[in-house]
């Protein structure tokens, strides 16, 4: 039966490599919701706990190495959302004033009539 839990937990561990090692690869972590990653995280903690409470080696090992990889993905989602975030307040800010209109349309209804009266700003 352990041998049963070791290969289980291996290969459900397993699955974690992939997303992280492209999340690294791409620099992007947006398909990971805050939410999903606290409660997936407290879920692999209390199964992990279990796992040594019940000194069951397969449950507390696969649970830990499933951990580490998940808190993988959630330092690399905090390096990349402060990153981000940084730099997309530099470029919005940099772009807003490039591209702001000097005159905009009246109206949308002028627009459609062919009058294009324009407001400056």
């Amino acid at each position: 039966m352990i041998v049963l839990g070791l290969v289980a937990g291996t290969l459900t561990t397993c699955c974690w490599l992939p997303q992280l090692l492209k999340s690294w690869r791409t620099r992007s972590t947006a398909d990971f919701s805050w939410l999903y990653l606290a409660v997936f995280g407290t879920g692999v903690t209390l199964w992990m706990i279990y796992g040594l409470l019940k000194r069951d080696i397969a449950i507390a090992m696969t649970n830990t190495l499933t951990l580490a990889l998940a808190l993988g993905v959630v330092g690399l989602k905090v390096r990349l959302d402060i990153l981000t975030s940084r730099g997309r307040s530099r470029t919005e800010t940099s772009a807003s004033r490039s591209l702001r209109p000097s005159t905009l349309p009246a109206d949308a209804e002028e627009v459609r009539n062919g009058r294009t009266g324009a407001v400056e700003l």
